[in-house]
């Protein structure tokens, strides 16, 4: 999908940047005018509209100048989980029959299995195999990060076959992609630092923030996706609150069906 979403950019005159960071917003404390980006070099953009999903601590950090001490104190005060996915290609069609299960009990590390043929069938390339994706959730430095590559493909391995959900399937192959700041962390104090962040980024007339860490939300991705079209919609001259997604009390996934 995102491949064709680039396509589709490019055929309309833009372009798409990747490996490529951001390292510096300039502004004048209400518009940002230009924005400096490195992939090995680096070069200035200038800036009509700014949408951001970096996590609001690393977008104040490169804020050029920078916010005022207690927002950037905010900022450090919000915290994240961190997630490593190993994924496992398995010599065998089928495993078990749910997109995902939660693991719950103290035989294993891993949080969450996907089978990612159960999501779609494109997903796996050869319809001999099955990729499952070993979810561990963690903290950059801890003992489950600190694992090698090698060593969390043979722990995976070794807790799928504990699980028992693929007896009798070998594994063939297997990657490992670790991704730092995944979820953010609702503690006692995070919502009055958001809300000090969101009072001070609301004086840019040009930037938005969206997705689950230009928010702190815990948003799924139809939720990160809505945000970042209401944020398009919003360019174009529509008037959305993009910090209202997910944010109805109405949203529970406990709620039955139609409720």
């Amino acid at each position: 999908m995102w491949e064709r979403f680039a396509d589709l950019v490019v055929a309309a005159g833009g372009a798409v940047r990747l490996k490529t960071a951001v390292t510096r917003l300039h502004h004048d404390g209400r518009h940002i005018d230009r924005v400096e980006v490195s992939d090995g070099r680096s070069e200035t953009v200038q800036a009509g509209h700014v949408i951001s999903s970096l996590p609001l601590a690393t977008l104040l950090q490169r804020l050029d100048p920078l916010p005022p001490p207690d927002v950037l104190a905010a900022g450090q005060a919000l915290r994240h989980r961190d997630f490593i996915l190993v994924g496992l290609i398995l010599d065998a069609p089928v495993t078990f029959p749910d997109t995902w299960l939660y693991v719950h009990g103290p035989e294993a590390l891993v949080g969450r299995v996907q089978n990612f043929r159960n999501w779609s069938a494109a997903l796996v390339p050869d319809a001999r195999h099955t990729s499952l994706g070993m979810e561990y959730f963690c903290s950059v430095g801890d003992a489950t990060w600190s694992r090698t590559d090698a060593e969390l493909l043979d722990l995976a391995a070794r807790e799928l076959q504990v699980l028992g959900l693929a007896p009798g399937a070998r594994v063939e192959d297997g990657c490992v992609i670790r991704q730092e700041k995944a979820y953010p962390v609702y503690d006692a104090a995070y919502r009055g630092h958001v809300e000090r962040i969101r009072g001070y980024l609301a004086r840019f007339e040009n930037l938005q923030t969206i997705g689950r860490n230009g928010t702190h939300q815990y948003n799924n991705q139809d939720h990160a996706m809505l945000s970042g079209r209401l944020a398009a919609r919003n360019v174009l001259g529509e008037r959305h609150d993009v910090w209202a997604v997910n944010a109805e009390p109405s949203y529970l996934e406990d709620q039955p069906i139609g409720g």
